[in-house]
């Protein structure tokens, strides 16, 4: 397609080409051979008059002019792309072509009223992202969308053991006053007795207690401790049954006597500071019936039946205990829980003594 002449352009005129600010061409382009001429210090206002814009061109000056036409399509190019990827920043304003290698820095405010973006620094290359030089806005980091959590804390809570520090072995009543809970144990009997605990699931395990005829020992639990102790008399199928839990509900600590497994041995238990008894000091063998009758190998009586066994109660040890033990004065059945007695005291009395 043939180029309308220079000097017919609204684009272009001598006045414009002949302004201060063209710049000589840097930098010569193959194919044209004659654009730069013998002196360097032309402007390109005179490149164009020595080219006769006013006259046919030939085909020498015609092949350097699709080089040119050539080289602009490719620089219209870039600038699309360029404005395309700078048009995030904010629409920011675009500079003159300002790279000394470029073969058209000659351009460079030639053409009035008509601006194009700046493509980058001296190199006329891609401009940087997130560059320091000016007239190039750089891409700030994205803002976070999620803020960094603290790191919790690595240390998982220790599993809690059942095992307390060890107990201290039961001490001679008298002394100090008591801390703590506590249970006061009193031998009543003329024979020597042995009093073993059973904890409940997960409390700490108590050692035994051997108890010579008068003596008395107390022995400290530990807090929250509930379970039971019995007399070891007989061959251990019937027993007497003391039970206890401290700090329960209401920081309470609860008591009572229980014949539903039998009885060994009489027993009593009783807040320290005063309240009310649990159990009995009589001795239910010596007029209990031999049917009721708990018996060793040998056929010595030590005690008597138990009351309930697997639910099933014993009409005749059960109608023997409610004529001895007061409704709420020990556990005859499973169902009496009257007989359960509360206190804030933490320190109980006990006393003890076997039947044989």
């Amino acid at each position: 397609m043939a180029l309308s002449p220079v000097s017919n352009s609204p684009l272009f005129s001598p006045s414009q080409l002949r302004t201060p600010t063209a710049e000589p061409v840097s930098a010569p382009t193959q194919g044209m051979p004659d654009l730069q001429g013998t002196q360097t210090g032309n402007s390109l206002g005179q490149l164009f008059q020595a080219d006769g814009f006013d006259s046919p061109m030939s085909p020498q000056k015609a092949g350097g002019l699709e080089a040119v036409a050539q080289m602009l399509s490719q620089l219209a190019q870039v600038l699309a792309a360029s404005a395309s990827m700078l048009s995030g920043e904010g629409g920011a304003g675009g500079q003159g072509l300002s790279g000394q290698e470029s073969p058209l820095s000659g351009l460079s405010g030639a053409c009035k009223g008509v601006e194009v973006p700046e493509i980058g620094g001296a190199d006329g290359g891609v401009p940087e992202i997130g560059g320091g030089e000016e007239g190039a806005p750089g891409l700030e980091a994205a803002p976070l969308t999620r803020q960094e959590l603290p790191k919790a804390e690595a240390q998982k809570p220790e599993a809690q053991k059942n095992v307390s520090k060890p107990q201290q072995a039961a001490a001679p009543a008298g002394g100090g006053p008591k801390t703590g809970n506590t249970m006061t144990f009193t031998n009543d009997g003329t024979s020597p007795m042995t009093v073993k605990f059973t904890p409940n699931a997960g409390d700490k395990e108590i050692a035994s207690l051997t108890l010579k005829p008068g003596e008395t020992l107390t022995q400290q639990f530990p807090e929250g401790w509930s379970g039971n102790f019995r007399s070891t008399a007989g061959d251990g199928t019937a027993a007497t049954l003391g039970e206890v839990k401290f700090n329960g509900g209401s920081n309470q600590t609860y008591y009572d006597v229980s014949y539903i497994e039998g009885n060994n041995a009489a027993m009593t238990i009783q807040p320290e500071e005063g309240g009310r008894l649990s159990g009995t000091m009589d001795d239910l063998l010596g007029s209990a019936p031999d049917s009721i009758k708990a018996k060793n190998a040998d056929g010595n009586a030590y005690g008597i039946k138990k009351s309930t066994t697997s639910n099933v109660q014993d009409p005749g040890v059960v109608d023997y205990y409610r004529k001895h033990v007061g409704a709420d004065q020990g556990y005859v059945i499973p169902t009496d829980d009257a007989s359960t007695l509360g206190s804030s005291d933490t320190n109980l009395s006990v006393h003890l003594k076997n039947l044989d």
